[in-house]
């Protein structure tokens, strides 16, 4: 009678050494924890000859707990801080495709309307900034000591400075109008609106530059002072919003 060879039980574990290598290879980082822990228990299977081999491989590969935590909070304040950086550009965009020298005072009133919109999400871009920074993001401990955090800062002082020229432009233009002394828009001030609106567009388009940068930790020391960090925002601010809101208050057609 013909002795028939049965297989070794080294070639019963080698495929459920590939099938726990793949595993680990597509599932996520939780997942493919597991299944390495279950590449162990195979070979200790095949080592100490503990068969069969698949009922002890079945828990590790199907009791994979997921270790995410659910934080739909979090998700909404970064979907609002998203949003509101989107708005801004649009708002930008728009002011910047309606100025143009003689617009008429219907025109005027849907720049007004717009510069309001994007007064809005700067409020929003700022609210949910706070959130993410104190309780949605990385914490207070780490955008304190990283430069680019404060250079994003510094960026959105510039755009929001940058818009007291034009919001104080439209308003004092709105008074005009109720006073009926209003007169179109001249090519001086329209080229120092479209000069001002490029520079807001410059500062907010770099934003999401910064904040990559940031989120990865570039740039980060520790010795970094919070107060030596917030400085230059601070000052873009105060300094470029004087500068602006004193200029549109002042300016005058005969002297532009």
């Amino acid at each position: 009678m013909r002795h028939v060879r049965r297989p070794s039980r080294a070639s019963h574990a080698l495929p459920l050494l590939l099938l726990a290598a793949g595993s680990a290879f597509l599932a996520p980082p939780h997942v493919a924890q597991r299944v390495h822990s279950a590449a162990n228990v195979a070979d200790e299977v095949r080592r100490d000859r503990l068969w069969p081999a698949p009922l002890a491989l079945a828990p590790s590969l199907v009791a994979a707990p997921a270790h995410a935590e659910d934080d739909v909070p979090g998700a909404l304040v970064a979907y609002g801080h998203y949003l509101a950086l989107l708005l801004s550009v649009a708002c930008l965009v728009s002011e910047r495709l309606l100025v143009k020298p003689g617009l008429s005072a219907d025109e005027e009133q849907k720049l007004v309307q717009v510069d309001a919109v994007y007064g809005l999400a700067a409020v929003l871009f700022l609210g949910t900034g706070v959130l993410r920074v104190t309780s949605y993001g990385k914490g207070w401990d780490f955008y304190q000591h990283e430069p680019i955090f404060w250079l994003k800062m510094t960026l959105a002082a510039v755009a929001g400075a940058s818009s007291f020229f034009v919001t104080t432009t439209l308003v004092k233009r709105y008074l005009a109008r109720k006073e009926d002394s209003f007169a179109p828009l001249s090519e001086k001030l329209t080229q120092r609106l479209t000069s001002v609106i490029n520079a807001q567009l410059l500062a907010v388009f770099s934003i999401p530059l910064a904040a990559t940068l940031m989120a990865r930790g570039v740039g980060y020391v520790e010795w970094l002072p919070w107060q030596v960090g917030a400085a230059p925002p601070v000052l873009a601010l105060l300094g470029l919003g004087y500068k602006y809101v004193k200029e549109a208050l002042d300016w005058s057609e005969e002297e532009a």
